[in-house]
């Protein structure tokens, strides 16, 4: 098979990228943030680093050629506090000179922030390790060729085939010279398809070496291919509502956004709500760092605070949120372990493995069931609203009898789950919804009539 490559290999072997020792950069880290605090009068400072090393292939399925681009980079986060100020900055780093650069310019970027208490970095259960895994030009075209041959309906256009290797290395040094490092990776793929009426985008994930479940992709590109191919007819209105897991996602999505801690810092009436019975009985949430089927695994947060099992809603009763240190010193709680780092930004409560708790409810005899959804530029267009287009069945006693036009749909977020009905026992996490998982979801009728 053809392959273009987009840019030089440049990986630096296991220990290294973009051309540094890690292990020599942490150490240069602990020496630059020693110095940079004995000159400056700081009430606290930290280095965070991260290093990634990245493989994309694009795979053209009508030709068999592939677009395969590669790249490594390090870049150097900083927070600074004077008193009640802090100061922010990210910067790329070419050698460990431009370490004290990015504190300087930490420093001239402060403003008024007062510091949160930063809780002690837990000690590394043994000798640091920080090689990043080798990434294969091999392995991601054999992906690629099965994804297209098992994945794909017969007859589909197909738009993409991306495949996408990664691994990332990460250290955390402050003041105290505490040093915590971390290492991951995985492989995505991303499948895009032409239907009679619009395109379908699903993905899969899995920890690099390990293989993807590729079999429930294919299932859910056949509904949805079927669901979307034939003659339609109007939705019943007056039907109750199903959402399979692959059109549920991005609504538990939604949910995990507000539950999340500076989210709810500017909705005080969600954050008094914290006890109460919120939503159904039907209703509980959960976020596992360690979830055998969730698209991460993490033993902390990028700020060095323990992960743990969090149940956001037991019951429908709202237990808490998803906190980072600073907006849980701000609501006045403990973090527990949410806080990450996304490019260019300093610490914010994000799920891990957040999901609904699957409970294996009845279906009702007569339902209007939803599998297939249409692709579209955003589904939360407003905050605390999901808007998106699927297609689907109308069901009777088990049996799709029939196929509906796709429908239009536009839930506010907390209104939709306080109306659940039921959940199914079908969990599936999916990583183009922020990696949440969910299963299939019972509502009331929620459908307008065309």
């Amino acid at each position: 098979m053809p392959v273009t490559s987009g840019e030089e290999r440049g990986e630096s072997g296991p220990n290294g990228c973009a051309g540094l020792e890690l292990r020599a950069l942490a150490d240069a880290a602990r020496s630059a943030l020693d110095a940079f605090t004995r000159t400056e009068s700081l009430t606290g400072a930290e280095l965070f680093l991260s290093a990634s090393r990245r493989l994309t292939l694009e795979y053209e399925v009508s030709t068999g050629n592939s677009t395969l681009s590669r790249g490594e980079s390090i870049s150097a986060a900083a927070r600074v506090w004077r008193e009640e100020h802090s100061g922010f900055a990210v910067l790329p780093v070419g050698g460990p000179e431009d370490l004290r650069h990015v504190l300087t310019t930490a420093v001239h970027r402060m403003g008024p922030g007062s510091r949160s208490v930063l809780p002690p970095i837990p000690a590394p259960a043994g000798p640091l390790s920080p090689s990043l895994p080798e990434l294969s030009d091999a392995r991601a075209r054999e992906s690629a060729e099965r994804l297209a041959r098992e994945v794909v309906p017969s007859g589909a256009v197909v738009q993409a085939v991306v495949v996408t290797q990664s691994a990332a290395w990460s250290a955390l040094v402050r003041e105290e010279g505490s040093l915590l490092t971390g290492v991951s990776s995985r492989e995505d793929a991303f499948v895009r398809c032409e239907s009679a009426r619009g395109a379908v985008v699903d993905a899969v994930t899995a920890p690099l070496g390990e293989p993807w479940e590729l079999e429930a992709l294919r299932v859910r590109f056949a509904e949805a291919f079927e669901a979307l191919e034939g003659p339609v007819e109007a939705v019943d209105p007056s039907l109750p509502l199903v959402l399979r897991p692959a059109i549920a996602a991005p609504l538990v999505a939604a949910l995990a956004w507000m539950l999340r801690g500076d989210v709810v810092a500017s909705t005080p009436a969600l954050a008094r709500a914290v006890g109460k019975k919120l939503f159904p009985s039907v209703l509980s949430v959960e976020d596992d760092p360690l979830h055998p089927r969730g698209t991460q695994r993490r033993s902390t947060d990028d700020e060095g605070v323990p992960t743990r099992l969090l149940r956001l809603v037991e019951e429908g009763r709202l237990q808490g949120f998803l906190q980072s240190v600073g907006t849980a010193a701000g609501l006045g709680v403990e973090p527990n372990g949410r806080g990450l780092r996304f490019e260019g930004s300093p610490p914010i409560p994000s799920p891990v493995n957040l999901f609904v708790v699957p409970r294996g409810d009845a279906l009702p005899e007569r339902y209007t069931e939803l599998v297939a959804r249409i692709e579209t530029f955003t589904t939360m267009p407003r905050p605390g609203v999901v808007s998106m287009i699927a297609g689907g069945w109308e069901v009777e006693q088990g049996r799709r009898v029939r196929r509906i036009a796709p429908v239009e749909l536009s839930l506010p977020v907390l209104e939709t789950f306080r109306s659940l009905r039921g959940t199914g026992a079908d969990l599936v996490f999916f990583p183009t919804a922020e990696g949440c998982g969910t299963p299939t979801l019972l509502f009331p009728p929620l459908l307008r009539g065309s």
